[in-house]
């Protein structure tokens, strides 16, 4: 079998500059990577209302040109109209919701104590009749398992005594959300209303390379929003809704705020609501409620129906990521920054995938190569190859 050769080295030119052009990409990585860890949070934190605001102006552009075109609306007459229109439809839900989430929450916290109690009583009545079951394991396993629940119970107790403090700060900074939100509707309706000759002036002054990466990189994180992101949530809703009905129809006490809770947690990767609907299911029949605890069993069965039929029609093939890629993106973002990078960052993999597409890093691929096989080829050179390079060099020079 013939073995792989070294390729020659490259000439000093070449390498000066293929290393200059390594140099100014390592430089360009560490900073954007600097940006991200050090600044990225205060600088989403400040910038947030407006970049929201380009996103609607975006989506919401197609609607305000045909208002425009067809029924012959100023811009800014037909820009407050579509907002109008958008808050009117989903705010007034989004309104009825929250009202109804927050009479839950208030009333939650001020029966805290009570639940407390109705939950270390219910704990107890479990532990009683595990007592049954676990009796027939060894001593050593049952103290083992009797010390992890012990230290359970203790952990959710901080955490019940925690929660009003944290729920008091909450609605604190409800005043900066509707600040921010002021903020945010100015500068959709400013930017949708002057859409045309933004786009314009970005077309006259922004240089044709930075508008072709800004381009691809838009079409990246539609590709990888619609394909993940927007799929995964569309999922979860419907998994709301079907809590949401269960719940309500069980009689189940702040129906609506356990639903949103476990959409919520439904759309964390890997967790996902059977997390607390299987125990919870389990718990109810031990201690012998057997109607609502089948009744919790068949709310998960439905919501797994559910997922079964839908995800792969919302989900499909849009997104194209090997399981096991998604798995390493989600273990680095957990690892990284928590929940949300967990979130985010098959997003991100995906977007570097369609850039990867797209060509934007080919160039980089091309001179990491030829920096390999140089090096490869300096370390396999021999002491006469040395003299001979050294040789032509000082030739090259006098000439």
């Amino acid at each position: 079998m013939k073995s792989l050769q070294p390729s020659p080295p490259l000439s000093p030119a070449v390498r000066r500059q293929l290393w200059a052009r390594m140099a100014i990409r390592s430089a360009i990585f560490v900073a954007i990577v600097l940006l991200i860890f050090l600044g990225g949070r205060p600088l989403l934190s400040l910038c947030i209302p407006f970049l929201l605001a380009l996103l609607f102006t975006w989506l919401t552009e197609p609607l305000v040109r045909f208002f425009h075109k067809v029924w012959k609306v100023p811009r800014g007459f037909g820009t407050v109209l579509v907002i109008v229109l958008l808050l009117g439809s989903f705010g007034g839900l989004m309104a009825a919701l929250v009202w109804k989430g927050w009479s839950e929450i208030s009333n939650l916290l001020g029966n805290l104590d009570q639940l407390w109690q109705t939950f270390q009583q219910t704990y107890y009545e479990f532990s009683h009749t595990m007592d049954k079951w676990l009796a027939y394991l060894p001593e050593q396993v049952q103290n083992t398992i009797w010390d992890l629940s012990e230290r359970l119970l203790s952990w959710l107790e901080e955490l019940v005594h925690a929660l009003a403090p944290r729920t008091t700060s909450a609605v604190r900074s409800i005043s900066s959300f509707v600040l921010a939100f002021l903020f945010f509707l100015i500068a959709w309706f400013f930017t949708a209303a002057d859409y045309p000759h933004l786009h314009e002036l970005v077309q006259k002054k922004v240089p044709y390379s930075l508008r072709r990466i800004g381009y691809h990189g838009r079409v990246a994180f539609t590709a990888a929003f619609g394909g993940y992101l927007k799929a995964e949530a569309l999922v979860s809703l419907g998994v709301m809704g079907i809590l949401m009905v269960g719940f309500f129809l069980l009689h189940q006490p702040y129906w609506l705020l356990l639903a949103v809770l476990l959409g919520i947690l439904d759309f964390i990767p890997i967790i996902g609501s059977g997390t607390v609907m299987v125990p919870w299911a389990v718990v109810l029949l031990v201690l012998g409620h057997w109607e609502k605890g089948l009744a919790m069993l068949v709310v998960w069965g439905i919501i797994c129906l559910f997922r079964r039929i839908v995800e792969p029609k919302i989900v499909g093939d849009q997104t194209g990521l090997h399981p096991l890629l998604s798995l390493f993106a989600i273990y680095v973002g957990m690892k990284l920054g928590g929940v949300l990078a967990m979130i985010l960052a098959p997003v991100l993999l995906l977007m570097l995938r369609n850039l990867w597409r797209k060509g934007i890093f080919h160039a980089t691929a091309a001179d990491l190569s030829m920096v390999f096989w140089d090096l490869s080829a300096i370390l396999h050179q021999t002491p006469e190859e040395d003299e001979t390079a050294g040789a032509v060099q000082k030739t090259e020079k006098e000439n």
